[in-house]
């Protein structure tokens, strides 16, 4: 019999199908367990072939063709590389991932903090890294608003953040006036005769949430955030726990601010250690930082 076909129709070739039973189930229970090498994989699914079927009932292959075995059934799975990516993408929902989809503005926003990865100088003169809350509109991509705090983000930061959203963004001293809304095709002398406080204003919409996409963050299931939600007529939507992807939008946002904000900023870290030049040196404080930010979100 020609097993070629066999060979190229599947990935696992002609092995046998106890063996790659047993590969499969040890390569799914040790993505919570610390990275290890094959060499360890094999031993453990030779006791649980043992286990399973007796001792030496089932042949094993040879170390290479093994190795082979366990690369094909592996691939795009970290099993043998970080632990964190291993963890992110044993997460990932089962097939096609949908993304969050919203028709109108103020429908679904999203909202998570992040450490920003910029060094800055802190009020009491220590420098440090701060963290990023930010509320982004899912249908139109918003930064509807942003609280940027030294690290340890509180629920009342998370209240504040609540609050900048339904109020008009300032003008700042220094700010271009092209980024004033009355700069903008926005019908500004209709809004005045609104609210007086667009007399003033930056070229950024005021969206109010109806939903407001959170994670299982103590910040964000605390009393405060969600008693400020309910007085403010905001429904408040979870996400599965670990499950990033269910909050896609403000995720893939935070790497948008990294690539278009922060690697440009004075005081840039990297997103790690390794990537972190030998002369990182804080140069903005953390006001000068937030009016850097706030500018960038209206202009950028």
């Amino acid at each position: 019999m020609d097993h070629r076909k066999t060979r190229l129709s599947s990935p696992t070739g002609r092995a046998d199908e106890r063996v790659v039973s047993a590969v499969a189930e040890v390569l799914a229970a040790q993505v919570d367990e610390s990275t290890g090498t094959r060499g360890r994989l094999r031993r453990r699914v030779e006791s649980l072939l043992a286990e399973r079927h007796g001792p030496g009932a089932v042949p094993m292959p040879s170390k290479s063709a093994f190795y082979r075995l366990v690369e094909a059934m592996s691939e795009g799975t970290h099993a043998f590389g970080e632990a964190t990516s291993r963890r992110s993408q044993a997460r990932r929902p089962q097939g096609v991932f949908t993304p969050s989809s919203a028709c109108r503005p103020g429908e679904i926003v999203q909202i998570d903090t992040t450490p920003l990865d910029v060094m800055v100088v802190l009020d009491n003169g220590v420098t440090g890294r701060v963290e990023l809350t930010i509320g982004v509109d899912v249908a139109t991509r918003t930064i509807c608003a942003s609280v940027l705090r030294p690290a340890g983000t509180k629920a009342v930061d998370a209240a504040l953040l609540l609050a900048k959203m339904l109020v008009p963004e300032p003008m700042r001293p220094g700010w271009s006036d092209a980024l004033a809304l009355s700069a903008t095709l926005i019908p500004h002398a209709r809004l005045m005769n609104v609210d007086a406080r667009l007399e003033h204003a930056a070229a950024k919409p005021v969206i109010v949430p109806e939903t407001i996409g959170i994670d299982h963050g103590k910040v964000f299931v605390s009393d405060t955030f969600v008693s400020a939600c309910r007085s403010l007529g905001i429904s408040v939507q979870p996400s599965r726990p670990a499950t990033p992807t269910d909050k896609g939008v403000v995720e893939r946002t935070f790497s948008s601010i990294n690539t278009l904000f922060c690697q440009h900023v004075a005081g840039y870290t990297g997103s790690n250690v390794t990537r972190r030049g030998a002369r990182v040196e804080a140069v903005w404080t953390l006001a000068e930082l937030d009016d850097l930010f706030q500018e960038w979100i209206v202009a950028c």
